[in-house]
C-alpha cells in the first residue's frame, strides 16, 4: 500500500495499516514528517512529489495493491491517482474535500481510474448525524445506498426487550426489523424464535432506514429535539 501525503490522515492510516501487517510506503515532499514516520512506524519512505512518475516508480507503484492519495490538495490527489493507475496500481483512493469535485467524480471515476473518493469532513459529519439519530446505538453501518442500516445496540437494564422472546418481538415493535445476532458476554448467538433477550445483551439489528428509526425509538431512549 502506498500512501501519498504524510500529514495527519496519512500518518494515522500508515500507523493503522502497518499495525495490521500491511507493507506500507509513505510518499511526501517534506523530509521532516517522513523522518518522524520512519522512526516511529514500520514503513518505507520515499521523498518527492507524489504525482511524479519517477517518484511513484521508486515507491513501487507498479506492484501496489492500493494507492491512497491524501495530501491537502484535491487536484494533486486526483493527479496522483491518475498517474498511479496508468503505472499499474491495482486500486486508487483519493481524498477529495471540495463538494463540487465530489459531485463530478460520480461520472469521472472511470476516466480517472478511481476505486473510491473520500471526504473526511463529510464522513465525520455523517457519523455525527448517525449518533444524533440513533443515540442508543453503539455502531451504525449503512448498505444499499443508505436504504438499509445495521445497528449494534446494548439493551439497558430497564429495556422493554428484557426477557422478551424473539417470537414475541412483534408485540413490542410493530415494524420490520431483524435481530440477526446477539452477544451475551463472550458468546455470540444467531438467535431463533425461542431465544430470550436480556438486559446487557448487545444485539445487531438490520432494517430499512425508516424502520430502524422506529425500532430504536421503540426502545424508549431518544434525545430531546435539538434547538
Amino acid at each position: 500500500i502506498i500512501i501519498i501525503g504524510d500529514g495527519k490522515i496519512g500518518s494515522v492510516l500508515a500507523e493503522q495499516l502497518s499495525r495490521e501487517q500491511h507493507e506500507v510506503t509513505l510518499v511526501d515532499k517534506r523530509s521532516d514528517p517522513l523522518e518522524q514516520s520512519n522512526n516511529d512506524l514500520d514503513v518505507m519512505i520515499v521523498e518527492g512529489d507524489g504525482a511524479s512518475r519517477a517518484v511513484q516508480l521508486e515507491a513501487g507503484v507498479e506492484d501496489a495493491d492500493l494507492v491512497i492519495a491524501c495530501t491537502g490538495e484535491d487536484e494533486l490527489n486526483l493527479l496522483c491517482c491518475l498517474v498511479a493507475k496508468k503505472l499499474g496500481a491495482r486500486h486508487t483512493i483519493a481524498r477529495v474535500r471540495n463538494p463540487e469535485y465530489s459531485d463530478q467524480l460520480v461520472f469521472m471515476r472511470d476516466e480517472l481510474g478511481l476505486s473510491m473518493s473520500i471526504n473526511p469532513e463529510r464522513a465525520a459529519a455523517s457519523e455525527l448525524y448517525k449518533l444524533l439519530k440513533f443515540p442508543s446505538a453503539l455502531k451504525i453501518e449503512t448498505f444499499s445506498n443508505k436504504r438499509v442500516e445495521m445497528a449494534e445496540i446494548k439493551l439497558r437494564e430497564d429495556s422493554v426487550l428484557d426477557h422478551v422472546y424473539l417470537r414475541d418481538l412483534h408485540k413490542t415493535y410493530k415494524g420490520r426489523a431483524l435481530i440477526c445476532s446477539v452477544q451475551r458476554g463472550n458468546e455470540v448467538t444467531i438467535p431463533g424464535g425461542n431465544f430470550m433477550l436480556r438486559s446487557g445483551d448487545r444485539i445487531n439489528v438490520i432494517a430499512q432506514a425508516d424502520d430502524m428509526i422506529d425500532f430504536v425509538s421503540s426502545l424508549g431512549r431518544t434525545l430531546p429535539a435539538a434547538r
